[in-house]
């Protein structure tokens, strides 16, 4: 407010001055004045340049989704999967509040694929991800992955990275038909994984449920409610127990399978409704009456000495 006074006060002055030299008069101080107000420019220029570029940091490689800070994944190169060269931009978050992941061209004349992944883990408890796009309208050779992974592996662990997945994609794993996957990883493994197939243009919900003893996941329409498909993992003499939490977080990512080319050679948009995490509860505990009893009187317990 002060610095805009200042600046109002001192364009105030210079047209005066200007009227007046327009009638003959001259100002000594003229240039001085001008210079008042070149610095006064340069001042509230750099003050706005300096906030623009603080925005800018700020939301370069996260965004705000369904009330959560997530991380938008940029690769100086090809990573895995895919492999894929890896683009934040390419992640963006509309005026409803809906998240869209886009496979596009880059500069380089190849293709680049987008992810987001939360900040931080969450552990125990449900996933679930409702989808907007149609999961049976995706293209050959794309794969929308719903999925916990950490980036630090055990070794001790079957599942290397506590990986559990949603993936949607008709990359044929079981036939042409076959568009959703869910898997416990290692999924090549006997029993591993569950592939069916959803057909229709309806938006969809994916839940998964993660607990000491099980992974289990349910998909519905989201118009009617129906259940498309549901599966529950508790363990397998391969892979072992269900593991425990351990640095992993949730991903949403949308990406080549093979880094193959998207098979009608366009751009590919899905956009993701929301996302919600209900923790796990814990076990309750048995309540006890709030019946009186005189004092230093116990009631009479089996249990009791």
């Amino acid at each position: 407010m002060t610095s805009m006074v200042s600046t109002m006060a001192l364009l105030l002055i210079a047209a005066v001055i200007m009227i007046l030299m327009a009638c003959g008069h001259t100002f000594g101080d003229g240039g001085m004045l001008v210079a008042a107000l070149d610095a006064q420019a340069s001042q509230e220029n750099g003050a706005a340049a300096a906030s623009s570029s603080t925005v800018i940091a700020a939301s370069s490689s996260d965004l705000s989704f369904s009330g959560r800070l997530w991380h938008r994944r940029t690769s100086a190169g090809v990573e895995e999967p895919g492999p894929n060269h890896w683009d934040g931009r390419l992640a963006t978050v509309d005026e409803q509040g809906k998240l869209h992941l886009t496979i596009c061209r880059n500069a380089q004349g190849g293709w680049s694929c987008t992810e987001v992944l939360l900040a931080s883990s969450l552990g125990y408890g449900t996933y679930t991800v409702q989808v907007s796009s149609p999961i049976n309208g995706l293209h050959k050779n794309v794969m929308l992955g719903l999925f916990t992974y950490a980036d630090d592996a055990q070794s001790e662990l079957s599942n290397t990275h506590r990986e559990f997945d949603v993936d949607v994609a008709k990359w044929g794993v079981a036939s042409e038909a076959t568009n959703i996957q869910y898997a416990i990883q290692p999924y090549q493994l006997p029993g591993q994984r569950l592939c069916f197939t959803v057909a229709g243009q309806d938006s969809t919900i994916h839940a998964m449920t993660w607990s000491p003893s099980s992974v289990s996941w349910t998909s519905t329409s989201s118009s009617s409610g129906v259940v498309l498909e549901t599966w529950s993992f508790g363990s397998s003499p391969e892979v072992g127990a269900v593991p425990s939490p351990g640095g992993e977080v949730f991903h949403i990512n949308l990406w080549l399978f093979g880094a193959s080319l998207p098979e009608d050679r366009t751009d590919v948009e899905v956009v993701i409704h929301d996302f919600s995490f209900t923790p796990l509860k814990a076990p309750g505990r048995k309540l006890f009456s709030h019946q009186r009893y005189p004092r230093h009187h116990r009631p009479r317990s089996s249990s009791s000495p």
